[in-house]
């Protein structure tokens, strides 16, 4: 199977589809969504996976994002709603002619008063190495220690102490605007802000995405302006009689001159000759500058041998880079790109809407009809009859471990809430255990984590809370602990019963304690962690 290659428009796309959905689930609506992935699911993806048993999500989501394109085209027709990626692509594009074009003109602006010359007084040509050379390969060795940082903080900087000083003086300054900030709002803004600042925690992972495009704009922009500085400089010679000399008030010889430009080119004197690649010693001394003699004793050809000399240096030490930069800035963007791992929740959460088996009214096909081709996405496909849910099986035997908590464990019907996890979740293998025995509430619970983590496999997490219970401290203190022994990728669910009655303990939830919960979660910024109701109303 062709791993499929995404693109950033398409990451935007695929978030934008993802919030439609999240106002959905927001107003208790989830089943509308669920019916319409597990009907695309069936007649568009799985007829193009060619009998594939394990599909990663990348490609899932892939695929869904293509027809769920499609299907929102056709359902807006001529009042199309613009997707962010399509705005994306627009203003990318947009931006690099921009940066091209003022990257040529600031070039061109720059180096037009260093190129004036009104036969008294040659171009210096130490000011103009100095601004259009040296200038830049600081700057390119600025961002090369940039990129060294970045490989450093991968490394085991943790154990410096000074960089743990440092973490932790930032980390107070941080705490302590956030603190002041959250004094001048009210429980219910501090409350969103906290959700807000988790879901950016969740998204860490494609955050670094964003500085590529910023990174290759800069680079579009340098080559502009080298190619500004090149033009200028070309132009002058060909078309004007221009100068070039040399002056400084250190009192360098003409020889140490001569071999600080030999040495200059070395990247290119091996395929020129002396005279073009670079002045020679002679030359240099021909065309130094001496406020009291003027330049009535300089030759011409002394004046004129330095202009190649410059431009090479323009394009080997500015133009060249950014073009290099700019190509490396590519395969970076394709490599992180290719890095993503699609385990948060949002894409678990449609992998799963996907792959639970449903009944519902969708015809089968005769023997012998020819399947219809997957796009465009037929009418027919989406007149959706109710639907039941049935368990998903769970492949390779993997368990989900369902932590129960101590003081409502003797009321929970263990078989009731085995037939409930498997039709909300679609977890077929689940092992219920009591959490929170007083005296050691983790070790227990912990253990039987670990026990099956090295046994069959551990497929999920999923923790049993009451709804009208607010969550405290302790419980996000709870979900690292968890997270930390469970792994990275593990998804992890939170199942939220209202208050019990006579009969059950298995009751709905409130809606708005329910919205609590998910914003106090997603605060946490654990993107496998998902809140649910475990009773739908």
């Amino acid at each position: 199977m062709v791993k499929p290659r995404w693109q950033i428009a398409d990451l935007l796309d695929l978030h934008w589809f993802f919030r439609a959905d999240e106002a959905l689930r927001d107003r208790g609506d989830e089943e509308t969504a669920a019916r319409r992935d597990r009907v695309l699911y069936l007649t568009k993806i799985e007829p193009e996976l060619a009998g594939a048993t394990e599909v990663p999500p990348r490609v899932l989501a892939r695929r869904w994002l293509t027809v769920r394109r499609l299907q929102h085209s056709r359902e807006q027709g001529e009042a199309e709603t613009v997707l962010p990626g399509a705005v994306w692509r627009e203003l990318f594009a947009l931006g690099t002619v921009l940066a091209l074009v003022f990257g040529l003109l600031s070039g061109v602006g720059l180096v037009a008063p260093f190129l004036l010359y009104a036969g008294t007084r040659p171009i210096n040509v130490s000011g103009f190495i100095g601004v259009f050379v040296l200038a830049q390969m600081g700057l390119l060795v600025l961002q090369l220690l940039l990129f060294s940082y970045r490989w450093l903080r991968g490394r085991r900087l943790e154990q410096s102490v000074l960089y743990g000083l440092a973490g932790r003086l930032l980390m107070r300054a941080i705490n302590g605007l956030r603190t002041l900030a959250f004094r001048r709002l009210s429980g219910c803004q501090r409350l969103d802000f906290a959700a807000l600042l988790g879901g950016l925690r969740q998204h860490r992972e494609t955050a670094p995405l964003l500085v590529w495009p910023a990174f290759l704009l800069v680079q579009l922009a340098g080559v502009g302006f080298n190619l500004g500085v090149l033009g200028a400089t070309l132009s002058r010679v060909v078309f004007a009689d221009v100068a070039f000399g040399w002056q400084s008030t250190l009192q360098l010889s003409a020889e140490t001159v001569a071999g600080l430009v030999r040495w200059m080119a070395l990247p290119w004197s091996w395929a020129l000759p002396d005279g073009v690649a670079y002045p020679g010693l002679a030359q240099v001394e021909g065309s130094q500058m001496i406020l009291k003699e003027g330049i009535r004793h300089l030759a011409t050809g002394d004046l004129v041998s330095w202009w190649p000399f410059l431009c090479l240096c323009v394009f080997f030490y500015g133009l060249l880079p950014r073009l290099l930069l700019f190509a490396a800035g590519l395969v970076q963007q394709r490599r992180a790109l290719d890095r993503l791992s699609f385990a948060g929740r949002e894409t678990a959460r449609l992998v799963r809407r996907m792959l639970t088996p449903r009944v519902d009214t969708v015809g089968r096909r005769e023997p012998g009809e020819v399947a219809p081709s997957a796009w465009p996405l037929p009418a027919a496909s989406e007149e959706m009859a109710s639907v039941s849910v049935a368990p998903a099986p769970q492949a390779g035997g993997a368990e989900a471990v369902v932590l129960v908590p101590d003081e409502i464990y003797d009321d929970c019907p263990l078989e009731e809430l085995r037939a409930l996890v498997s039709r909300r979740t679609g977890l077929g293998r689940l092992r219920p255990h009591r959490f929170g025995v007083p005296g050691d509430p983790d070790a227990e619970g912990l253990a039987t984590l670990a026990e099956v983590v090295d046994g069959p496999g551990l497929s999920a997490i999923l923790l049993l809370q009451e709804a009208w219970q607010p969550p405290l401290q302790e419980t996000a203190a709870l979900l690292e602990r968890l997270r930390r022994a469970a792994g990275e990728t593990a998804p992890m669910f939170i199942l939220l019963i209202g208050r019990p009655t006579g009969d059950t303990i298995f009751t709905p939830v409130v809606p708005e304690q329910l919205t609590v919960w998910r914003k106090k979660m997603e605060a946490v910024g654990d993107s496998g962690l998902e809140v649910l109701p475990l009773v739908q109303p």
